[in-house]
């Protein structure tokens, strides 16, 4: 689906992306729609257009260490007036030996690409790492778009750090403080303006994960074409992962969890830039829909009535500014054996002790009700820290 940045040049009022829709959706009760402003002018520029000289990359550290994580975070979404959820997204970060630190940015990738950098710094002290304030990560034609903290009473960009903790004992990676804004805005060297904010940052390192099953999956589109296709699902104990079910956001991740022998997938997950995965229909959205077992051909079945649908806000052009939907997934059909080897922690050499952590990094006597850190510590010395949900 095509995203097109608006950017009003007389007063920088958007906070969406222009998309031809096609299909009207009436929204629940969970989700209200804000106040958008109108443009004042019909002035609008397609950054999508923009060539790669008008990105302000951070330069590759010269030498220094690449860890890999997936990270789990709220984002504000165009049109709503809550925080949404982005969910198991790769990012690899790169510790320089001179003490800077390249976190990938997590701003309008599908515009500024996913070659550009935050950088900040590593105090191995404190474990803290300081973003810089007023990074630019794309600019044209007198336009820019630049990441620092919000100061939580101006809205303006803040003169304090954006700060993340390094978690020693599990090695996670989080916000320092979970209600502190880190945001995109967009300014003409004059006004700025916010486009969108993330908080409550989580980068879990890769190795906290088994790998990935593929599963066959079938569903019937838009158009009501039969297809298949194939999803990939992280399963952790209870909670689970699943990408590609929504086949127009192939790369996006959606959460879930188990439910005796079934399966339920939440909405709200953020499928690409002002764009969510909703459960539900033309009619009314709906919090999650139940893949309930079926042992008698082995699959997971999506709940009659039910559509996976993208989901995003229209503001502007000769259509009524609402939410609209472009692409759907019904009579939805996840196959139970897997297409290829099963990774799981049962799997895996036997532990001589295990802890349990919090999210905040406290030592716990045993797994929380909800998503904690279990670290495994192993004969041979090595450790191995996993999240799991109970």
């Amino acid at each position: 689906m095509k995203k097109i940045l608006l950017i009003a040049a007389a007063v920088l009022s958007l906070n969406t992306f222009a998309q031809t829709p096609k299909v009207k959706v009436s929204t629940s009760d969970k989700i209200k729609t804000e106040e958008v402003s109108k443009l004042k002018t019909a002035a609008r520029i397609d950054l999508t257009k923009a060539g790669s000289a008008n990105k302000a990359k951070a330069k590759a550290p010269a030498s220094g260490t690449t860890k890999t994580y997936y990270a789990d975070y709220e984002e504000s979404v165009t049109g709503l007036q809550s925080m949404m959820e982005r969910v198991h997204v790769k990012y690899e970060i790169i510790f320089g030996d001179d003490g800077k630190v390249y976190i990938p940015n997590l701003f309008m990738r599908s515009v500024a690409g996913d070659d550009v950098y935050l950088t900040g710094t590593y105090d191995s002290a404190t474990n803290e790492i300081t973003l810089d304030n007023n990074q630019d990560i794309y600019a044209l034609m007198g336009y820019t778009l630049f990441v620092s903290r919000k100061n939580s009473t101006t809205g303006n960009p803040d003169t304090e750090k954006y700060k993340l903790k390094l978690d020693p004992q599990t090695g996670i990676i989080r916000s320092e403080d979970i209600t502190t804004f880190l945001t995109l805005y967009i300014t003409d060297g004059n006004a700025n303006e916010t486009y969108t904010d993330i908080r409550a940052i989580n980068y879990y390192p890769e190795d906290m994960f088994p790998a990935p099953e593929t599963h066959k999956y079938e569903y019937t589109d838009q158009n009501n074409n039969r297809k298949e296709t194939t999803i990939d699902i992280v399963n952790m104990g209870t909670l689970c992962y699943a990408r590609n079910l929504l086949p127009t956001c192939p790369n996006a991740w959606i959460e879930g969890y188990y439910d005796g022998d079934d399966i339920v997938f939440n909405s709200y997950d953020i499928g690409d830039d002002d764009l969510l995965m909703m459960f539900g229909s033309y009619i009314e959205m709906v919090p999650s829909c139940r893949f309930t077992y079926d042992s008698y051909d082995n699959t997971y079945k999506g709940e009659e009535g039910i559509n996976l649908m993208d989901y995003y806000y229209y503001y502007g052009g000769g259509l009524p500014s609402t939410f609209y939907t472009d692409n759907s997934c019904s009579d939805m059909v996840i196959y139970a054996d897997a297409a290829t080897g099963i990774s799981s922690l049962e799997n895996a050499k036997e532990p001589v002790s295990t802890e349990y952590f919090d999210l905040s990094g406290r030592r716990i006597n045993n797994a929380d009700k909800g998503i904690s850190i279990m670290r495994m510590k192993y004969a041979d010395g090595t450790t191995k820290a996993v999240k799991v949900m109970k």
